[in-house]
């Protein structure tokens, strides 16, 4: 039996989260768990594994989305990261989050869904995961 994708989503707004859940919920298939700070995240990845953590930028700070990617790849460089926004610019934004280690980011702002946009780079965020594991138990 195949592995369930364990997913943590982050916001701070509750619609929003919501909606975060539910598209991860459908582009997983897997077991979703939803945070609504940095802080509350942190203490899920301490006590959890993820495959996957989606998460807002600005929430307690402007840039706790930021800490939280940092975390989740100081925990295993393997989980994949996928930040959130409609604050900022995301031409400085996004390439910051990739250079922390995220795998890929939204803009809620742009053109188009943006969960539409979220739920189709879920698939490939989990599948470049499965990868890294698998690279990393081969070492």
């Amino acid at each position: 039996m195949a592995k369930k994708n364990k997913v943590l989503v982050v916001d701070d707004s509750p619609p929003l989260l919501e909606d975060l859940k539910w598209v991860a919920e459908k582009a997983s298939g897997g077991d979703v768990t939803a945070a609504r700070s940095a802080r509350e995240a942190m203490e899920s990845m301490r006590e959890h594994d993820f495959d996957l953590v989606i998460t807002d930028l600005r929430m307690e700070t402007e840039e706790a989305g930021m800490d939280v990617v940092v975390a989740a790849k100081e925990k295993d460089w393997t989980t994949q990261v996928i930040l959130v926004t409609a604050f900022g610019k995301p031409d400085e934004m996004g390439p910051a989050a990739i250079a922390k280690g995220a795998y890929d980011y939204v803009d809620r702002n742009a053109p188009g869904n943006y969960l539409k946009r979220l739920k189709q780079i879920i698939g490939p965020a989990l599948a470049r995961g499965e990868r890294k594991r698998q690279e990393k138990e081969e070492r």
